[in-house]
């Protein structure tokens, strides 16, 4: 249990959204912002030069995923305990997070309380999802996933790539990228390439 304030680690590209949050959790008397990070590689270095109670991730940086810099985080302190801030919200984004090592997960268009709460709540050791986002990820876990190499396929045909271009792109035989659309669209129980792809995309397996 903290007992000096909480200390914390704002990772965000933009210095409007991390003046924001500085402002609003030097509200709390029991929190205190001690470092920013206005990208990946500045977030590692000063996770590992300050060790924060609690690090508020954002999901899309200039250099790399949120998600990504998580993993190497915890990689290198297991006990870290991050959470992500995020504009992509679908259970797939949920479930890449905690895996990585994540201790919750909020929207970015939160409000300042459900923020708070879920710093603290991290703080003591309890894991925080919204609940909206707790459904995402119950219903995401009963979707099986893609493999990355159907994600890769699939990535290529939404670029409008023929199959021979993503065999030769990928360095596969026309034959097995037709068997691994054929699994991929089962998975995703599309009708067609266009209806997987948009299926992908809420699903959260796609970025366009």
């Amino acid at each position: 249990m903290i007992t000096r304030p909480i200390r914390i680690l704002i990772v965000d590209d933009h210095a409007m959204i991390r003046l924001g949050l500085i402002g609003a959790l030097s509200c709390e008397p029991d929190m205190e912002v001690v470092g920013q990070a206005r990208n990946g590689c500045e977030a590692i270095e000063l996770h590992a030069k300050l060790a924060p109670d609690i690090t508020l991730m954002d999901g899309i940086l200039p250099d790399r995923h949120g998600v990504e810099i998580t993993r190497e985080i915890m990689e290198k302190n297991s006990t870290a305990k991050i959470i992500l801030v995020s504009i992509n919200e679908t259970g797939e984004d949920v479930r890449r997070a905690l895996e990585a090592g994540a201790s919750g997960y909020v929207p970015k268009s939160s409000e300042q309380d459900i923020i708070v709460e879920a710093i603290r709540c991290v703080a003591a050791g309890t894991k925080f999802l919204t609940p909206i986002l707790r459904n995402r990820l119950d219903e995401q876990n009963t979707i099986v996933g893609l493999s990355n190499r159907e994600v890769q396929v699939l990535r290529l045909v939404a670029k409008g790539k023929a199959n021979k271009e993503i065999a030769a792109i990928l360095a596969l035989s026309s034959d097995t990228v037709k068997t691994h659309l054929t699994h991929l669209m089962r998975k995703l129980g599309a009708a067609d390439r266009a209806h997987a792809v948009t299926l992908a995309i809420e699903q959260g397996f796609l970025r366009m």
